[in-house]
């Protein structure tokens, strides 16, 4: 139990001392989006806030603004450069030396550049995309983290419960068994034996205690309030937490932030690979130049360079490869969620049984242990059965929490990942 204080007092402490950025909790209650059934509200509001206030987030939302001047910058390619020059001349003569200063006024205006100027733009659009991916990306681990230390926390709560009302029957036990020892009615080990299974209780009571503060902690950090306190853990219902799972594949597929990532990726790469190409070709302009020397000029231009020998062709080959990579990453994404979905699919379908069968136990045990006490009182059990009884008991109790809170947090998951629960459509990009 001295660890379940100090944590407590460590977490008011780290409320007192810890300081977090400014919160605009009027913009994120005005944005605030409905969650969907099997959701609790103050998770879909701590979602939102989390989506708001995350630093990862808030830099992805920069990286695109950023990117969105890069695909501006690509779109002025097409356009004339200007070049300004400063001149000084020295012509000389038989029998004088005349030095001549002027300015140089070029203007080039592209006409055909192999693809060059087309790709820029193409790679800067996808990698555009490719920041709005990761971005949604981000928030949906950021949103995953948070639920799944939130149903975390819950279970931690309710097992902390259940152990505190064991470790209360134990100590009683222990009573009982002490003064039957001390007026010699019992073995000196039957009270050993329950002083152990006392002391496995206190201790996954102090293993639990840490396990609520750690999750209650990991939420604080991804909300971003040293405060946010989640309440009472959710209740367990049949009809709301076993969600249909029929199209949970099909609509994970369509709508994964990681499949969009990984395909402007792809988009990237195919940019990549059209620049790479189009270094290997000429390209035309028209050029207009002026200077007080020469006078105007106006005419077409013809320039092809090369790199360090034929490197160019090496790099158009380097590129072409990077795109096939890339295109193959999204077949092992789509592998990779459908094994997800399923595992989170059958997580949900069997805890529907293991709560139907633990909701059993958990009755039986009760029946079973009152029984146990009678019998160990008339002489038919021994004080080994009535402990093994109190341990079942407890251990059917602990493993229905568990079962429903796989169910809840399951569920949480599919509509997640499903689309079905967006905390992050009204977060500005």
């Amino acid at each position: 139990m001295f660890l379940g204080a100090s944590l407590v007092s460590m977490g008011s402490a780290t409320s007192q001392s810890t300081v977090y950025g400014p919160v605009d909790e009027e913009s994120v209650a005005a944005t605030a989006v409905d969650a969907p059934p099997g959701i609790p509200e103050i998770l879909n509001q701590a979602a939102v806030q989390a989506a708001h206030t995350y630093p990862a987030l808030r830099a992805g939302a920069a990286s695109i603004r950023a990117s969105e001047a890069d695909v501006r910058a690509a779109r002025w390619l097409r356009f004339p450069s200007v070049v300004v020059e400063g001149l000084a001349t020295d012509t000389l003569g038989n029998s004088r030396v005349s030095d001549r200063y002027g300015v140089e006024l070029q203007v080039d205006q592209p006409i055909w550049a192999g693809g060059r100027i087309s790709g820029t733009i193409q790679r800067a659009r996808a990698s555009k995309a490719l920041a709005e991916a990761q971005l949604d990306v981000s928030s949906q681990d950021i949103t995953l983290r948070l639920l799944n230390a939130y149903f975390e926390y819950g279970r931690a709560i309710r097992r902390e419960e259940i152990l505190r009302q064991s470790l209360d029957e134990h100590k009683r036990l222990v009573d009982s068994m002490s003064r039957r020892v001390e007026q010699e009615v019992s073995p000196r080990s039957d009270l050993d034996l329950a002083q152990s299974r006392a002391a496995q209780v206190q201790q996954d009571l102090t293993v639990t205690v840490a396990q609520r503060y750690v999750n209650l902690q990991r939420m604080r950090e991804l909300v971003g309030s040293a405060d946010f306190e989640p309440g009472a853990p959710p209740a367990y219902s049949r009809a709301i937490h076993h969600p249909e799972a029929d199209s949970a594949v099909a609509q994970a597929l369509a709508c994964d932030p990681g499949r969009r990532r990984l395909r402007a990726e792809a988009e990237v790469a195919e940019a990549d690979r059209r620049v790479a190409e189009a270094a290997i070709l000429p390209q035309l302009s028209a050029r207009y130049s002026r200077n007080d020397i020469t006078g105007s000029q106006l005419g077409l231009v013809v320039s092809a360079q090369t790199s360090g020998g034929l490197s160019n062709f090496s790099a158009a080959q380097g590129a072409r490869l990077r795109e096939q990579a890339s295109i193959l990453q999204i077949a092992v994404a789509e592998r990779e969620l459908r094994e997800t979905i399923i595992l989170d699919v059958v997580d949900n379908t069997t805890s529907r049984d293991r709560i139907e069968n633990s909701g059993i136990a958990v009755q039986s045990s009760q029946n079973v242990t009152d029984s146990f006490m009678r019998q160990f009182i008339t002489g038919r059990r021994t004080w080994l059965d009535v402990m093994n009884a109190v341990r079942e008991g407890t251990s059917a109790r602990l493993s229905l929490v568990d079962a429903e809170s796989t169910a809840m947090s399951s569920a949480a998951r599919l509509l997640l990942r499903t689309c079905q629960w967006r905390p992050d459509t009204a977060m500005v990009h």
